[in-house]
């Protein structure tokens, strides 16, 4: 079957979705204010984006349990997906450092692969060595395209700096990645994409939230409610793997803080970048995704990104928290590619752009 087949049949398979789109949009513009967001850009991702932190917040205090475990199953390989998507397929790399970036990545792959599989013991220090390399080749091919010197030897120094760090303590490294990875998309999209008027209430919003849920003011009410323990778990237990130097408060203020922040995280991938991405102030139909994605990833792609997707979703079902961990695992190499894909355009100020003008995503 060709490719313009199997978008005709994924087109024809979202139509549903398209039709109860229009109805509510139809509905949503009766209103003068609404209208008045909604047909501006800025505004309109102003919009969703705050609605979608506040949302996140909420869900994150009451069910903190319940994001931490069905967030990575449900939209964690589609996010990944969107991560490859907007940060390298879309953008004119030159050939070296897109063959670098499949490298890097298929090496920290097969890391966490070998560490799964109890082959090595421990690979935290070869994955910190490839990860150093792999943002240090990203700098090297921003100052080989033009790049600023000055920032290329201020990212070196950090990086040099948070290797050693990464080498002497390597389980604690891990874990401040884990926290900090979520914060690296929100930077990217901020500094790479946003225009600055569409950021401004969110991010105020994302640092306001973050900030008191991390300081544990609100640990009883999370504690008190429903969502407190969830599939056999407790919110005490994810504070034991993922804030276990910290107090009772301060634990569970991070755990709620960092399903908190990985809710942002996800949303900047499949919302916030997406609409970022437009070039009029129309909005992506459901038919104009399905053909963007087809476009940017091939069939292959398509089916990899689907098997993968239907396979932790599958493996859930047999066991929820062995396919969490399993997933987690193997997918922290896109936290190093944001990282080096961070590096390189900040080296190279910023210099981001598409591969080629998407016509049909002006429209509305």
């Amino acid at each position: 079957m060709t490719q313009a087949a199997l978008v005709t049949y994924a087109e024809r398979a979202v139509a549903p979705l398209d039709r109860v789109r229009r109805r509510w949009f139809s509905l949503a513009l009766r209103s003068p204010t609404i209208t008045g967001v909604l047909a501006r850009r800025e505004r309109r991702i102003a919009a969703f984006a705050s609605l979608n932190v506040l949302v996140g917040l909420a869900a994150a205090l009451y069910f903190p349990v319940l994001l931490f475990v069905l967030g990575p199953i449900l939209l964690g390989v589609v996010h990944v997906a969107a991560d490859v998507r907007y940060l390298v397929l879309r953008r004119s790399l030159a050939r070296f450092w897109q063959h670098a970036i499949w490298i890097g990545c298929a090496a920290l792959v097969a890391l966490r692969v070998i560490e799964e599989l109890h082959w090595v013991k421990d690979t935290a220090r070869a994955e910190t060595a490839v990860a150093a390399a792999f943002v240090l080749t990203g700098i090297g091919a921003a100052v080989q395209g033009g790049g600023s010197w000055k920032r290329a030897l201020g990212s070196g120094a950090v990086l040099c700096a948070a290797a050693l760090a990464a080498f002497y303590r390597p389980a604690g490294s891990r874990l401040v990645f884990l926290h900090a990875h979520n914060v690296i998309a929100l930077v990217l999209w901020v500094y790479l994409y946003a225009r600055r008027r569409s950021v401004l209430v969110p991010l105020v919003l994302v640092a306001v939230g973050a900030g008191v849920l991390a300081s544990g003011v609100l640990y009883r009410v999370t504690l008190d409610s429903a969502g407190a323990q969830a599939f056999h778990l407790h919110v005490f237990t994810i504070a034991d793997w993922i804030a276990p130097f910290a107090r009772a408060d301060l634990a569970v203020g991070m755990v709620v803080a960092y399903v908190f922040l990985q809710s942002v995280h996800y949303g900047v991938w499949l919302r916030f970048v997406p609409q970022e991405e437009l070039t009029g102030q129309g909005t992506l139909t459901f038919r104009m995704s399905a053909r963007s994605l087809f476009r940017d990833l091939g069939v292959p792609g398509v089916a990899a990104v689907a098997i993968a997707a239907l396979a932790v979703i599958g493996g859930a079902c047999i066991d929820v928290h062995g396919a969490r961990s399993l997933y987690l695992s193997l997918a922290m190499f896109h936290g190093y590619l944001e990282l080096a894909l961070l590096a390189f355009f900040f080296v190279g100020r910023g210099g981001l752009r598409s591969t080629e003008p998407r016509a049909q995503e002006r429209r509305a």
